[in-house]
């Protein structure tokens, strides 16, 4: 832009002394008034004429644009990396108010905040499940099989193992970190878990602690014969050993649940890990050969006992299920009688068809006694006042004959439905006020 208006012309553009010709001159003072204008901080020459101001306004805009742009990513990236460490630190806060609010000791206080230090430390707070559920299962297998499966084949159990049934056990693997000084496992405990080491150690104690016996390290595997119920095992399914972290230790766990789960689908590689198991105890001298054939014939016992309680339940069901034939047999037939003697016979005032009564239908109409006292005479005494004649004066009475009673002797009325028993009862009304009109307009006689 000087050099199109001419060096030196004005006090806005580059000067024309000979100091300010050299090459390295002129670019540290167009980069020097590039970053002033771009960042819109200290003070630029004024502009003189119309085409330089139009110039410094454009150069104004695009700096302002430019130093938004990069203002707010660094900003979004600053804020990226703090949220996973805000969130850390959020669930550690709500821990330790907790902790204050339930008056936890200072020791077990300080242990915990410590586990968080370590886990933040060494990357261990990342939910693995969390992050992995957003692939598809088979991905998901594909990478659990990268960063386990060689761990896995390090124990002597599994090893020469299908690959599916490896490929079932990898996916079922939890990582589980243990603090300094924690027991993974007692002596005595029932083995619901094996476990294998993948960092860290771990030593074997007495019960006090104050013993160490061995030390087990990376890639070591412990657990794995209580969670196959190998009969004649002297130790069943209990912890023989007193396990305690020396560090920070990570453990693979994986669960007798989750390993009798995948092992009824491999039968083969079933009859295999047991195998496996009782040549390890045999070299361990854990195995007892009475024990072994007494559990054995205990096993085969209650799966005796199973079969004939399946087949007994089969039996049972398929009975019912002839009885329930029979039974809608039985129903219908019963309806369709029913449907054919009121064709017959005429629709019965007394009950609804059995179609609207629905299953009641079926049982015999309910029937009730009512008696009426016989003998029952309707009189009607009146006194009658004849006219005054001329050859008697006397008054004479008239008695009305009593009309001939009705009997109503004890018979056995079958409850009617109600719109039986409301017709009856209007013809009754309406049979009742003839009379009373009759009774009233009948006109009275002389003696």
């Amino acid at each position: 832009m000087s050099n199109w208006i001419g060096f030196g012309s004005d006090s806005w553009v580059y000067g024309n002394d000979p100091e300010h010709q050299s090459l390295s001159r002129m670019y540290i003072y167009s980069f020097y008034w590039s970053t002033l204008t771009l960042t819109t901080i200290g003070e630029t020459p004024w502009p003189v004429i119309d085409v330089e101001y139009i110039f410094v306004v454009i150069d104004f805009l695009i700096g302002v644009l430019i130093f938004a742009t990069i203002v707010g990513n660094v900003g979004s990236m600053i804020t990226n990396m703090n949220q996973t460490r805000s969130e850390f630190q959020h669930k550690m806060d709500g821990v330790k108010k907790y902790m204050e609010f339930r008056k936890v000791n200072k020791s077990l206080e300080k242990r915990v905040i410590k586990w968080f230090d370590y886990l933040w430390r060494y990357k261990q707070s990342i939910d693995e499940d969390q992050v992995l559920s957003y692939l598809p299962d088979r991905l998901k297998a594909e990478i659990a099989i990268h960063v386990h499966l060689e761990t896995l084949k390090r124990i002597e159990l599994f090893k020469d193992c299908e690959p599916g049934l490896l490929v079932e056990l990898v996916l079922k693997l939890r990582l589980i970190v243990f603090s300094p000084g924690d027991f993974v496992c007692r002596k005595g405990d029932i083995g619901r878990e094996m476990y294998i080491v993948k960092s860290g150690q771990l030593k074997v104690v007495s019960e006090n602690g104050s013993r160490v016996f061995a030390k087990l390290a990376e890639g070591s595997v412990f657990g794995e014969i209580s969670i196959l119920n190998i009969a004649g095992n002297r130790n069943g399914n209990r912890r023989t050993a007193n396990i305690q972290s020396i560090g920070y230790s990570d453990i693979f766990v994986l669960s007798k649940y989750d390993l009798w789960q995948a092992l009824t689908e491999y039968p083969g590689a079933k009859a295999s890990l047991m195998e496996r198991g009782r040549v390890l105890l045999e070299k361990n001298r854990l195995l007892d050969s009475e024990l072994e054939k007494r559990q054995q014939r205990e096993q085969e016992d209650i799966e005796d006992r199973i079969v004939r309680v399946e087949s007994n339940v089969d039996t049972l069901q398929t009975r019912l299920a002839r009885l329930m034939a029979e039974f809608s047999s039985a129903q219908m037939k019963l309806k369709r009688r029913l449907s054919r003697m009121e064709r017959h016979t005429g629709a019965s005032p007394y009950q609804s068809p059995p179609s609207m009564l629905g299953e009641d239908s079926l049982l015999p109409p309910r029937r009730s006694k009512s008696a009426v006292p016989s003998n029952r005479a309707t009189r009607i005494h009146g006194n009658n006042t004849g006219n005054h004649g001329n050859n008697s004066g006397s008054h004479s009475n008239n008695t009305l004959k009593p009309e001939p009673a009705t009997t109503y002797t004890e018979v056995e009325v079958i409850k009617p439905s109600y719109a039986y028993r409301e017709g009856k009862l209007q013809t009754a009304k309406s049979a009742f006020t003839k009379f009373k009109k009759h009774s009233l307009s009948r006109p009275e006689s002389d003696a």
